[in-house]
């Protein structure tokens, strides 16, 4: 199993890496891999309704999210991998 941690504080390695990094030892012990991931600064907007996808197919806000999609696609396809084995 894989658990991707997504850390959204400004601060690359600021108090939530820092709390991120404690669970991350603790997952490791229990033979759990993990990932940090850090999009503090990105700019990941949910939908606005503005309808560009609509006349355009393509979404506005698609610049930093085509940087985090391949990770989270990833780290999914590794756990359903995982789960078609037990």
């Amino acid at each position: 199993m894989k658990v991707l941690m997504i850390n959204g504080s400004p601060h690359e390695t600021g108090c939530t890496y820092t709390a991120l990094r404690e669970v991350a030892t603790s997952l490791e012990k229990q033979g759990v891999e993990s990932e940090i991931l850090w999009i503090g600064k990105g700019s990941i907007h949910g939908c606005s309704a503005c309808g560009s996808c609509k006349t355009t197919g393509v979404c506005i806000f698609t610049e930093d999210l085509v940087t985090l999609i391949p990770t989270l696609f990833i780290t999914r396809l590794s756990r359903v991998a995982e789960c078609q084995v037990s």
